[in-house]
Formats: C-alpha cells, structure tokens, sequence
C-alpha cells in the first residue's frame, strides 16, 4: 500500500513488488487479449462484452498499482472511528462481506443471462471476472482473518497473489481461445 509516514493510504505505486509488477503485467496481457477478441467479434453483445473486458482489465491493473482498495479500507475506518462503531467494525465488516456474496452472485446471474447466446469463452470470461472483482473487494473490506488467509504463503506464492493471478489467467485464457476460434471480420 502506498502509504506515508502516518500508514494513511496517498496516491503513488501501492505494490512495487515483483509479483506486484507481474500481477500488472497480467492485466495488460489479459488487456491486450480482450482487445484482440475485441477486434475479431462482429457488432454486437460479444464484441460489447470483449470492450468492456477490455476496459476493466485496463482499470483493475491501474487499481493495482494507485491501490485505490486501500483507500476505500482507510475512508471506512475514518468513517468507523468519526461515528463511533468502530469497536463493532467486525459486524460491519461480515455484513458486507455477506453483501459482496449476495452482489456476485446476482452479478453472476444477470451475466449468465445476458451471455446466454453468447460462446462459452464469454461466459469463462465473465467467471473469471466475477472471481476477480469478488477477491478485490474481499481485500477492500481488510476483514483481518481473511487477509490473514490471504496472506498465507504456499511454497512461497502467497494465497491473495494465487487468487488474484488465476482469476486473471482465466480471463485471459478466456480471451485468446476467443481470438483463435473466431473468424476473421
């Protein structure tokens, strides 16, 4: 997290990290593959879909590096603080995890629906997507027992990077199976 002297949340690069950068690196790959997709589907929703895939990997990897999650986490501890809930941040907390459930799933189905006669590689996109921006903001919330998960090391990748990387992988491999398969314009 970009953070000052204070450990408050200021614009600036928030994971300067290698996993950090290859995290960033990702998302342009995937950016660039949804754009590819993009250019190869005829007018309509499947190239409406790849466009704005396109445009959400573009902000997810700018969000990676500004860390505007941080930001959101740091705003609802002022707020938790200035209006004295903060000792029941905990309630608060599950109570919008419980939220982002319930807004990825609805999520979920309205894509499902709106995909439905659209390739499968659209709907593996749209999954991916749903895993992605469900992750993001589980890690926008600081929920301190998930970030300890999150935090956990395997062989050492850790958990959050995991998670992060393979909602990304799908959407780009998503992407390039798109691309392959679709014919020329």
């Amino acid at each position: 997290m970009a953070t000052n002297i204070y450990s408050r949340w200021e614009p600036g690069i928030g994971d300067p990290t290698v996993t950090g950068w290859i995290t960033v690196i990702a998302y342009g790959v995937a950016l660039i593959l949804c754009y590819r997709s993009y250019g190869k589907m005829p007018v309509g929703r499947s190239r409406q879909f790849w466009l704005a895939m396109m445009l959400i990997m573009g902000l997810l990897g700018i969000n990676k590096q500004l860390d505007l999650q941080s930001w959101f986490t740091q705003t609802g501890r002022d707020l938790a603080f200035e209006y004295g809930w903060y000792e029941r941040r905990r309630v608060v907390q599950a109570l919008f995890i419980a939220w982002l459930v319930v807004a990825a799933l609805t999520l979920r189905g309205w894509l499902t629906s709106w995909l439905r006669d659209l390739d499968h590689y659209a709907r593996q996109a749209a999954w991916g997507l749903t895993l992605l921006l469900v992750f993001v903001l589980v890690r926008a919330v600081s929920f301190h027992k998930v970030d300890k998960l999150l935090g956990v090391s395997l062989d050492g990748l850790k958990v959050n990077v995991l998670l992060e990387l393979s909602s990304i992988a799908l959407i780009a491999h998503a992407a390039w199976a798109c691309y392959r398969k679709a014919p020329k314009r």
